[in-house]
């Protein structure tokens, strides 16, 4: 009995091999084209995530492309780039999509050509598609809003600055901080204010709210980017540590802000992790494996409280976890 339980256990192990070996259902090497929204240079959200990705695809022998858009409005360009994806019929597409709804056809099509696909930090409307990886964004935004929340006890005026109108973590990361906000009467928000992923836009869009509204109480950013314009806006203004400001995701300079409480808060994915799991996904589905619909990346919500902690340390300062 022994004897056969250990050749079914070595079995088991042998059926695996070519999911962890990089090697498609006809056992060859696996095809993963991963197209991104924006160049990586924009924030160092996405240089993680693509290290995530590169150490998976070395990992598990993947043959990866990677395809750019120049922008994250771009979305024209990102569906031309996912054209020249049918045409070239890899295994997988793993999409960071600009558009939920526009890239929704032209990624149904790529579906339709036999290209399984994975979404990756953003979801498209495009039925078919395998597997999201990512973090909950609507659960970022009620954290955001929340957590301002918790520095305004007397109430007051707050803003929102959105990165992104089309892209669901755009979207639902406003959504939450909107619901999360509304659940305070005495704090009223001025809106949502879009910089369409763009720094200088944020600070514009900073500037022109606090010489409106001098009394504004604080900000939430819903990404890097504007999360880091509107922090150097308050420190031009002088307003650092006066005007609360909670954001999303991890920088270098999101970190100094935070020591030097510029910015009181901030959502910190694992953008590493994102990377990593959506080209293992990929590798089962070439593989002829079931994967979930959702891969959710949990998130912490870091303070000057609770970052010098040696497990928040490890995600301010990450080196290749998943």
């Amino acid at each position: 009995m022994r004897l056969k339980k250990v050749l079914a256990a070595l079995l088991a192990a042998l059926l695996l091999l070519p999911v962890f070996s990089g090697c498609s259902a006809g056992g060859s090497a696996v095809r993963v084209t991963l197209v991104l929204k924006t160049e990586a240079s924009v924030a160092e959200f996405w240089e993680m995530l693509l290290s995530g990705v590169n150490a998976a695809a070395e990992e598990y022998g993947v043959e990866l492309t990677t395809v750019t858009s120049s922008t994250e409005t771009a979305i024209d360009e990102q569906i031309a780039l996912i054209e020249t994806v049918i045409a070239d019929r890899p295994d997988v597409m793993i999409l960071s999509a600009a558009d939920y709804d526009r890239c929704a056809e032209v990624t149904e099509r790529a579906i339709a050509a036999g290209i399984r696909v994975v979404s990756l930090d953003t979801d498209v409307n495009a039925a078919g598609r395998s597997c999201f990886v990512g973090s909950n964004n609507y659960q970022i935004g009620l954290s955001m809003g929340q957590t301002l929340a918790q520095y305004l006890p007397a109430g007051g005026k707050v803003a929102i600055i959105q990165h992104m109108q089309t892209t669901t973590s755009g979207t639902d990361r406003t959504q939450g901080a909107l619901d999360a906000l509304s659940r305070y009467p005495d704090i009223e928000v001025l809106g949502t204010f879009c910089c369409e992923n763009s720094m200088e836009k944020a600070q514009q869009i900073t500037r022109e709210l606090l010489a409106e509204h001098p009394d504004v109480a604080g900000f939430v950013c819903t990404n890097e980017v504007c999360n880091v314009a509107t922090a150097n806006t308050l420190v031009e203004m002088g307003l650092g540590g006066r005007v609360y400001l909670v954001g999303c995701d991890n920088s270098q300079r999101q970190i100094q802000f935070l020591e030097q409480n510029v910015i009181q808060a901030m959502v910190v994915q694992r953008p590493f992790n994102m990377g990593y799991l959506a080209v293992e996904q990929a590798v089962l589905l070439a593989s002829g494996e079931q994967v979930e619909s959702t891969v959710e990346v949990p998130c912490v919500t870091i303070t000057q409280q609770n970052m010098y902690t040696q497990e928040n340390q490890k995600l301010l300062f990450p080196v290749t976890q998943r």
